[in-house]
């Protein structure tokens, strides 16, 4: 649980993390990380592939966002799909006005909502809670899942919706009557009024061209799952080449930003164990239909994420990052795993590389939250990424294999 933080407190941390988020947002190429947590809006355990037995009850949930903030994380993820307990929305808001401190990164399908509604919906968030609400716009990669919303758009169609989407908030958060002609959207003289206090950073993340050029344009933080540093390096090669050509709208540069799970331990080798335990009681079922729906997606991302999990028998990608998650897990199923030290310099490596943003989880998310925040964060701030040793090369014995 959440130990108690005064009252004081937690408005000084509110107004701090508030402080550093802008002052990264305004020089993306500050030394500084900014580090955020995953709020899980279903069952919760130690095991995944297996039926989860901590409910999210708001209180659990609560206590979540407050053991993050008190182990220093800005803000915390909330996912937004089908099979989850909660919606994301709704246990989002609810979260918020019984916590402070860290905020919420709340996802969104543009499916689900009007642009000008929401838009709305965001201004009134972000008022009642200043500085706390952030918004991870998602497109959606699974055609089933995403008709179960009644979303039978294609890819294409997809994409282009999200580009509307995001422009009309936008224009409509400057606080002028705004009329919009188009076929998906047409309205007339809707305003938003007041406009959030502070900008509302938008998140995009997505493999795919048409991704990569909406987030140039429109996006505060392009994010990535978790890969090798290859992987990410070649990445943000393909984004900078979209940046280069497109003429941004967004008002402050775009930062990048990596989407991962993490297993530290006091040890390596416990760090190891840990994570085979995690997948130690992975159900033959659950296992087979993650196979059969993993089959459908039509996520670019998805399909490298299935291809590192795929590319060794020990499921070790590279040093200290596992793609055992992966096995029973749609989304990122990568993890950074080692000792504090390992943990930390991985991060740092990913930062000179040009990620200043990470969004990271583990299982139980309570506990391994008060773990990473306890073991790996005192290390963050001491360090800087210009005198941070590489990444240890120490590898199980199965050894690494390339991901192609």
């Amino acid at each position: 649980m959440a130990r108690a933080i005064s009252g004081a407190a937690r408005v000084s941390r509110v107004a701090s993390m508030a402080a550093y988020y802008w002052r990264m947002r305004s020089d993306p190429t500050s030394d500084s990380l900014d580090l955020l947590w995953f709020c899980q809006l279903a069952a919760d355990g130690e095991f995944i592939g297996t039926r989860s037995t901590r409910r999210p009850t708001l209180h659990y949930i609560s206590s979540l966002v407050e053991t993050a903030a008190e182990m220093g994380f800005s803000s915390l993820l909330t996912a937004t799909n089908f099979h989850a307990e909660h919606e994301a929305w709704t246990a989002s808001i609810a979260t918020l006005a019984r916590t402070e401190g860290a905020g919420l990164l709340i996802a969104v399908r543009p499916g689900m909502f009007h642009p000008a509604m929401f838009a709305k919906m965001v201004a009134t968030a972000a008022n009642l809670f200043p500085g706390r609400v952030r918004i991870n716009v998602v497109t959606g990669s699974n055609p089933a899942e995403n008709a179960m919303y009644g979303d039978m758009e294609s890819h294409a169609e997809r994409y282009a919706r999200t580009r509307e989407f995001i422009a009309i908030m936008r224009e409509l958060w400057r606080g002028v009557p705004v009329d919009h002609d188009s076929a998906r959207y047409p309205f007339r003289g809707a305003i938003v009024s007041p406009v959030p206090p502070e900008p509302v950073p938008i998140y995009l993340g997505g493999h795919s061209d048409d991704a990569q050029q909406i987030a140039a344009e429109l996006a505060d933080v392009y994010l990535v799952w978790g890969d090798t540093l290859p992987g990410i390096e070649a990445r943000l090669a393909t984004m900078r080449a979209h940046e280069a050509r497109t003429e941004r709208i967004a008002d402050a540069p775009l930062r990048y930003g990596l989407r991962c799970h993490v297993l530290v331990r006091e040890t390596e080798d416990e760090a190891w164990s840990a994570a085979e335990r995690l997948i130690s009681r992975i159900d033959p079922e659950v296992r087979r239909q993650f196979i059969e729906a993993s089959a459908k997606v039509d996520s670019e991302g998805q399909r490298r994420q299935l291809a590192l999990a795929a590319a060794s028998s020990s499921l070790v990608v590279e040093p200290n990052l596992w793609a055992g998650v992966g096995l029973a897990r749609s989304g990122v199923g990568v993890a950074i795993v080692g000792d504090p030290e390992q943990v930390a310099a991985k991060l740092r490596a990913y930062q000179r590389l040009g990620i200043g943003t990470f969004i990271l989880s583990g299982y139980p998310h309570l506990e391994e939250c008060r773990r990473f925040g306890e073991l790996v964060m005192p290390l963050l701030r001491q360090s800087s990424p210009r005198t941070t040793a590489a990444p240890s090369s120490a590898v199980r014995s199965a050894g690494v294999a390339p991901v192609t």
